[in-house]
């Protein structure tokens, strides 16, 4: 989790509370829940590949991180940390669907 708050400080985030609520899976993912000073929340998604992130790897992590958390994030935050080269056109589709790639 150090490592995430530091990403997060580097980008001028600042979070007040972060929760972990990441499943048990075989996937190289964590992924985090976090509350900021305005009250906004932030889902947080950590994910180590080795191989490009491509599109359908984008809408499989739509679909694996949409049921973790029963808070609407249409108005709040979602970001990607990612190791791994990604596709453009699997940035751009994150984009789309209110997510930010750092």
């Amino acid at each position: 989790m150090q490592n995430i708050n530091e990403k997060l400080f580097n980008k001028n985030i600042v979070l007040k509370e972060i929760k972990d609520i990441t499943p048990k899976t075989r996937k190289k993912i964590k992924v985090y829940l976090g509350v900021d000073m305005k009250d906004y929340y932030y889902l947080l998604v950590e994910l180590n590949t080795k191989s490009r992130f491509l599109i359908k790897n984008a809408k499989e992590l739509i679909e694996f991180v949409t049921p973790l958390s029963d808070i609407n994030f249409k108005n709040n935050k979602k970001v990607l940390f990612i190791e791994s080269p990604i596709c453009s056109k699997a940035k751009e589709y994150l984009k789309e669907n209110g997510w930010r790639v750092l």
